[in-house]
């Protein structure tokens, strides 16, 4: 049975689900393992993503945001980060008091051999995202390192192309990406947002890269 809240016509080719909707969820992972692309909402900006071990999908965001990478990914908590990023006990207990949160959190790579390089930024790092949005935290539920759905990086990345400022508004990412993505699960308008934090942890002490939304 479709959901009441999903939307497909015959003039639009991009999909649109609630947030809110139970199966909001298994749409994003069906849509991003297809290689297809998904706008969402954070707790910040709404993201653009796309499965970050698919090099076609990657291309194809690429394209839409008008620059190459390095682009942040996704994941769903700081275990799921502990899996890709190097990350010692000390930086843990500390990511504990932030993560989930407004932060984008530059480490480097457990195995960068694995990673693309469009996701391996200058310095040989890594920008994590773990958002608080209940769509994200019911998307990436705790323990999901033991479901093969919900596990992997996904790209995020703001919905705008390069140059322009983030949309915030479903209307307005459905008028302009309509036949550029594949998915939009709308959150309703975002309020204004300076975007993530980007914090840099490889360097003592850490450094902020770029003051956003979080507070250190």
């Amino acid at each position: 049975m479709v959901s009441p809240h999903v939307e497909d016509t015959a003039t639009t080719s991009v999909k649109r689900v609630a947030a809110t909707d139970p199966v909001a969820p298994a749409m994003f992972w069906q849509t991003i393992r297809a290689g297809d692309l998904v706008a969402y909402p954070t707790d910040t900006l709404y993201g653009l993503g796309a499965d970050a071990e698919n090099h076609a999908a990657v291309r194809h965001l690429a394209e839409i945001k008008g620059r190459e990478g390095p682009f942040s990914v996704m994941v769903g908590h700081l275990e799921q980060l502990e899996e890709y990023g190097l990350v010692s006990q000390e930086i843990a207990d500390k990511l504990a008091g932030m993560l989930p949160g407004p932060y984008t959190i530059l480490l480097p790579p457990r195995c960068p051999e694995k990673l693309s390089s469009w996701i391996i930024g200058p310095g040989e790092k890594v920008g994590f995202r773990v958002p608080r949005h209940p769509f994200i935290r019911a998307a990436f539920p705790y323990g999901s390192l033991r479901d093969q759905q919900a596990r992997g990086l996904v790209i995020t990345t703001s919905v705008n192309q390069a140059g322009q400022p983030p949309l915030q508004d479903p209307e307005a990412i459905q008028d302009q990406f309509e036949r550029q993505i594949d998915l939009l699960v709308d959150g309703g308008v975002l309020p204004p947002s300076r975007g993530s934090t980007i914090v840099d942890l490889t360097t003592a002490p850490w450094q902020v890269i770029r003051q956003g939304d979080g507070k250190l």
